[in-house]
Parts: C-alpha cells; structure tokens; sequence
C-alpha cells in the first residue's frame, strides 16, 4: 500500500470508528432517566440491560462469515442502516419486556458493524505496517463521550430519549453511509504456507487471550450501563447531569487510546496492558469507597483510562495469532471478551439490588487481578 494511500486509508478507519458509536453514546446517556421514567428497579433494569450482549454475542460468529465473504466495507455498508433505525426503539420501551427487545435486536444488529469495523482496522495495521487499533479505538470511545454529551444537552433541554436517539441517528446515517462508501477495499493477506486444516480447533493462546480481555469488558461493562444511575443513586449527584459520568469514563478511554499506540511501540503491550489494568482496579476501589460526586467522578476516570487499551490490544493480538483466519480469531475473541458486558451488568444490579451499587462494584475486583497476571499474553510475537 502506497503512503498517501496508506494514510487514507487510516483516516477514513479512524473516521468510521467515531460517527458508528455517536447513537450509542446518547443511550448510555439516557440509561438512568429510563429507568426513572419506567419505574425500574436495579434488578428489572439489569435483566433488561442484557438485551444488548445477549443478541450481539450469538450474532457475532454468522457476523464473523459474513464478513469473511463480504469483506468489511460491502457488511458495513449494509448493517448501518438498520443499526441505526434499531437505535431508535429503545426509547420507545414501556417497560423492562419491552426494553429487553428492543436491546435485543439492537446488539444483533451492531454485532456485524463491530466485526466488520474491528477487521477493516486489522487489515488496514497489517497493511500500513504500524499499530494504529487503540487510536481507531480512541475515536470509537470519542464517539461515545461526544454521544453522551448531546443526550445530556438534549436531557437538559426536556427532549425525551426517543427524540434524542431519533436526532443522532437522523445525523449519523449519511455520515457512516458515506464514509462506508469510501473505504478503500483491502484484501486480506495473501500467504503461501500450507492451508490451515478445516475445523481447526481454537489455539490456547486465544482463550488466554480472551480471559485477559474479559476482566476489563467485565468492568467497562459495568461503568457504561451503571455509571449514571451510580452518580444519581450513590453520589447523589442528581440535576440531571448523572450523564456526565459517561462522559468522563469514555472521555479517558479515548486519551488512553489515543496515547496508547506510542506505548505500545516504545515498552511493548504487556506494560501497557498491566499499567493500564492496574489503574482500572485502583478506580473500581475508589467508587466503592463512596467518596462522593467529584471523588467519583477521578473514580470513574482511573477506569476509564484502565480499560481502554485492553479491547484493542486483544483485537491486534487475535488476529496476529493466524495468517489465514483473521475474521474467525476476531470474533471468536470479541465473542469472548464481550461476554463481559452480558454478566457484568445484571451481575452488578443483582448485587446492587441485595447490598449497594457502591459494593456491587467490589465484584469487578477478582477479574481485574486475573487480568492483570496475565497481560503479557496480549503481547503479539
């Protein structure tokens, strides 16, 4: 690949990850007024919060053959669309059933957008020669913390979480169907080794490299869907500016992934991952402890900037395992890792529900520990 080829190629990778999560970043934002709104308790909105996780993660191996057949830019181009309108629903839920669904069909459908987003970058780091997946990742979390301020300015201008979801799906659907359009169409890696058997099994190095990445999916879970309840609830920061929580969390795993390429570079994805681990669980012990609103405001922004190496450094460790199974390693790892955000969440209600949600953050703790003993594996060789 060409430089000047090469670096728009990067461009439109990095662009693509900052508009797909803008809807999303409204929602996360919304969480706690639709609880609110609905009458939920911690349980009913943690059952109804694995709506998400529970239709993306069965979607992500028919999303991982697809992509593989239709390359990343034709799956992106399809799955937008209906991403987007599916966006919308969950602002129209009645009650805990009717959210679930909606979460549902929501998380089948993105299932395709992660994978074929996840695999472009891949392609795109192989091709350039250089780590670009934790900034791609840097502007997927800027997408996020930029979602999340418009639904807060939206919340404070009264508008419902419908309309705020139906106002960034209206802006983000020519944009992402536009940048799709113009990615540049990168063949996977031509190789001459012997073919790989058909029904290989997995190697162990990828299970060790999911249950790295689990510890802090697990958490990152958690912080996005409890975050705004948590500074409404145990901070008592109310106002209408719980939101702002998501802001911050997804605000500091952007500079980490932005920053996180050049550490990657000079001391290796094994020092990163285990600096980074290790700020997670110093955050998670600080929104336990209940400082109050601005002490867990630095709570939530050690976790963020804790977990946001993780994914991305898992992405590239994946797809470095197999020359010839790029898209199967992706998304066998994402499915794994992603599990994360299926138990994490209700685990967190169900406790929070019996105890508190500044206690329920104590469960975050054994997964962060795994972890962080075994970061060295996300270190490609």
């Amino acid at each position: 690949m060409k430089f000047d080829t090469s670096r728009w190629a990067v461009f439109l990778c990095m662009a693509v990850f900052f508009v797909k999560p803008v809807q999303i970043g409204i929602w996360f934002s919304r969480v706690a007024e639709v609880q609110y709104v609905l009458g939920l308790s911690k349980s009913q909105l943690a059952l109804s919060l694995l709506g998400m996780p529970m239709g993306l993660l069965p979607t992500l191996y028919f999303a991982g053959k697809l992509v593989d057949k239709m390359g990343p830019r034709h799956a992106l181009l399809w799955c937008f669309p209906p991403m987007l309108l599916v966006g919308v629903t969950p602002g129209l839920a009645v009650g805990p059933v009717s959210l679930f669904a909606s979460l549902f069909v929501l998380g089948s459908v993105v299932a395709f957008a992660e994978i074929g987003i996840n695999v472009f970058a891949a392609r795109v780091e192989k091709a350039c020669g250089r780590s670009i997946m934790n900034r791609a990742h840097g502007f997927w979390s800027l997408g996020v913390m930029v979602g999340s301020l418009i639904g807060v300015q939206l919340a404070a201008f009264a508008f419902p979480a419908f309309t705020a979801l139906a106002i960034g799906g209206a802006i983000m659907l020519p944009l992402l169907m536009v940048v799709a359009y113009v990615l540049p169409h990168i063949e996977a890696p031509e190789h001459h080794e012997a073919e790989e058997p058909a029904g290989r099994p997995i190697p162990v190095a990828l299970y060790l490299i999911v249950v790295t990445v689990f510890g802090a999916t697990l958490v990152e879970g958690g912080m996005i869907d409890w975050a705004a309840v948590y500074m409404r609830e145990v901070a008592q920061f109310t106002s209408g500016r719980e939101g702002l929580a998501v802001t911050v969390f997804s605000g500091f795993v952007t500079v980490g992934r932005f920053v996180g390429d050049a550490i990657n570079t000079r001391f290796g994805a094994a020092v990163l991952a285990r600096g980074c681990l290790s700020s997670a669980l110093l955050g998670v012990i600080v929104l336990a402890s209940n400082f109050g609103p601005y002490p867990s405001f630095v709570g939530f922004a050690l976790v963020g900037l804790g977990v946001s190496t993780i994914f991305p450094l898992g992405v590239t460790a994946s797809a470095a395992l197999s020359k010839r199974a790029e898209a199967r390693n992706v998304s066998f790892m994402t499915f794994g890792a992603l599990s994360g955000f299926l138990i994490g969440p209700p685990a967190i209600g169900f406790m929070a529900q019996a105890t508190s949600l500044d206690v329920a953050f104590l469960l975050l703790v054994p997964g962060l520990i795994l972890s962080v003993t075994l970061a060295h594996r996300l270190a490609v060789k």
